[in-house]
């Protein structure tokens, strides 16, 4: 197979997994997103970030733009942080997105903002992961 290839194949994986790992985490985050309004613009712009979410985590992850060390899918100490983290990330970035597109009278901006905030919230997961190791351990 062309080197090529294989690093393409490899970003499927690592976005396959990431999108599992996102959907099932977020499951509390997304049931509350049931009741919220507009439903609309919450419904397009919560696809976008799970979306997103799931493309930025799987490339990350696997280090095509350099972020910092990411825990594997099945690392259980980092489970809860991760779980939070992409909660806020899908939830907020879901909720600023709606509130933008119904202030703006415009449906790009439901895409546009969960896209920019959500790529940019997810960049900061090792650095939030590494602080709570840090302080989880001072506190022992």
């Amino acid at each position: 197979m062309p080197k090529t290839i294989k690093r393409v194949d490899r970003w499927l994986d690592q976005v396959f997994f990431a999108a599992w790992e996102v959907s099932v985490l977020v499951i509390p985050t997304l049931w509350m997103l049931l009741a919220a309004t507009p439903h609309e613009a919450v419904s397009l712009s919560g696809l976008t970030a799970l979306g997103v979410s799931s493309l930025a985590v799987g490339t990350f992850r696997g280090e095509y733009v350099p972020t910092g060390s990411w825990p594997r899918p099945g690392h259980l100490s980092t489970l809860p942080v991760r779980s939070a983290y992409y909660s806020l990330v899908v939830g907020g970035t879901s909720l600023l997105g709606a509130a933008a597109q119904v202030h703006f009278e415009t449906f790009w901006v439901g895409v546009l903002v969960p896209t920019v905030v959500a790529t940019g919230s997810l960049s900061l997961l090792p650095a939030v992961v590494a602080a709570v190791e840090r302080i989880a351990r001072a506190s022992v």
